[in-house]
């Protein structure tokens, strides 16, 4: 019984070491969420980030980058699953370069 414990647990090492928290940088445009106070990062390829922990407080419809540690597991009053905290925000231009692209 013993063994099959330990070959459990040694099964499980790899799928937690895929779900730990990783370091990211991502670039878009910010977002208001749906619940007040809440930001998201849009990129290019449409993925979207939770990044209400950003500092300096980003505008919305603003372009930048953000920078910080993607949470895997947690769970916010944003109600969303790709978590940027704690964010370092970085402004690049005033205006969302991808409503542009869109109205085409």
């Amino acid at each position: 019984m013993r063994k099959l414990l330990l070959s459990c647990l040694v099964m499980l090492l790899p799928a937690t070491a895929a779900l730990a928290d990783q370091p990211i940088k991502v670039t878009g445009c910010v977002i208001k969420q749906v619940e007040f106070g809440c930001l998201a990062l849009r990129t290019v390829s449409g993925k979207t980030y939770n990044i209400s922990a950003a500092t300096p407080t980003p505008t919305p419809d603003t372009y930048g980058r953000v920078e910080g540690t993607l949470r895997t597991g947690w769970i916010t009053y944003c109600q969303s699953k790709n978590i940027i905290n704690p964010a370092a925000w970085t402004m690049i231009g005033k205006l969302c370069p991808l409503h542009k692209a869109k109205k085409k």
